[in-house]
């Protein structure tokens, strides 16, 4: 068909969206009338272009393109045999699975690795067992099998996972295939890793990430013996790494970490874990969090309710005359519930406050403090 000739020619336009626009064009018309085409490109290795458009309409045409797919996975070329593995692993449909798993005896090493990463793709159990026969491979191949079980997932899968922890070649792989599949029994076989130099910080942020996932809290204990090594990776030039050690601290309750939880607050990705790990040292924290609240900080409001949540009502009365008039509405709302003189007579001066939000909180702190008396 004429159609299907000039769709096919402006498909292997050098532009995206052109090519895009074309392949859903050409996906209206039944595939048996261009899928040898589609095939022939694949197996021409000096087109760089064609091999891309080749599959791009395969992943396009998702189980349509299944048969053709599977018969090219046993094509002579092995680059072949690569591309159409890969492609299948992007269509994700369990037909392929047998195939895949035949593929991961194949003689070419780039193809094996390429049979796994779809086979984790697919993310189908039945994948577990071939990819754990096969495990003892060249260590590229062993990889990406890790990497597959880590996708996969499973009690099965896990329990290979834990193993490879043990071997140096394929410690860290398994150490990040675990944080995806991973869960609170996990976190014992991660833990030991936290004293090996080569996996340690990989094994905290699986940890953290585990943890966070399943919902799952830790004991502090846990992180004790850890506290100096959490506070160095805080200098760390990698993000990630900082931010798992950050978390770690929030939840160790150690006083050490108070410096941290105070500069985060001004960092609101990290502000929740902030408030956690100052909540967790309770009065210990006090004295520096009135010390941050006298500097001028984007966050004294949220430090002022942090006070609050301690029950730290007297310490807020230092800020009754404070620049910022959130912070001098959160001490209005705090110390209605001293009931002294004191308070009292800070409240009525706060209800005198040029901000209409301090009065209003000063005067509904009054009126609460009256009832409670009158209730007495």
């Amino acid at each position: 068909m004429e159609e299907i000739k000039v769709l096919l020619n402006n498909v292997k336009d050098s532009d995206y969206w052109v090519r895009k626009e074309n392949i859903r064009k050409l996906l209206d018309y039944p595939e048996d009338l261009y899928l040898s085409d589609l095939e022939g490109w694949l197996r021409n290795g000096k087109d760089a272009l064609l091999i891309n458009v080749s599959m791009e309409t395969f992943r396009a045409l998702g189980k349509r393109a299944l048969g053709s797919l599977v018969f090219l996975l046993r094509d002579e070329d092995s680059d072949v045999r690569n591309y159409a593995a890969t492609v299948l692993g992007d269509i994700k449909d369990p037909v392929a699975l047998e195939s895949l798993v035949g593929a991961l005896q194949d003689h070419d090493e780039n193809v094996r690795i390429a049979a796994a990463e779809a086979l984790g793709k697919l993310g189908d159990t039945r994948a577990v067992a071939p990819l754990v026969a096969s495990l003892d491979d060249m260590p590229w191949t062993a990889m990406a099998h890790i990497e597959a079980l880590g996708k996969i997932g499973g009690k099965h899968a896990l329990s290979v996972l834990y193993e490879c922890l043990e071997n140096e070649d394929y410690r860290g792989m398994a150490c990040f295939a675990i944080e995806k599949a991973g869960d609170q029994s996990s976190i014992e076989y991660l833990i030991p890793l936290l004293d090996k130099e080569d996996t340690k910080e990989q094994a905290l942020q699986a940890i953290i990430s585990i943890a966070e996932k399943n919902e799952i809290e830790l004991s502090p204990s846990l992180f004790s013996p850890y506290i100096n090594q959490f506070m160095d990776w805080m200098n760390s030039p990698q993000d990630e790494v900082r931010r798992a050690a950050f978390i770690a601290l929030s939840w160790s309750e150690d006083i050490r970490g108070l410096p941290f939880f105070l500069k985060a607050f001004e960092d609101d990705l990290l502000l929740e874990y902030s408030l956690k790990g100052l909540l967790s040292l309770g009065k210990k924290a006090v004295p520096e969090i009135i010390k941050a609240m006298e500097k001028p900080s984007k966050n004294k409001v949220a430090l002022a309710k942090v006070l609050s949540m301690m029950g730290e009502k007297e310490s807020l009365m230092l800020f009754a005359d404070d620049e910022d008039d959130e912070v001098r509405t959160e001490v209005a709302l705090a110390i209605g519930a001293l009931r002294t003189p004191q308070a009292a007579e800070m409240l009525q001066t706060l209800s005198r406050d040029p901000s209409e939000e301090v009065r209003t909180a000063a005067l509904l702190a009054l009126k609460n403090s009256e009832r409670q008396v009158h209730d007495l």
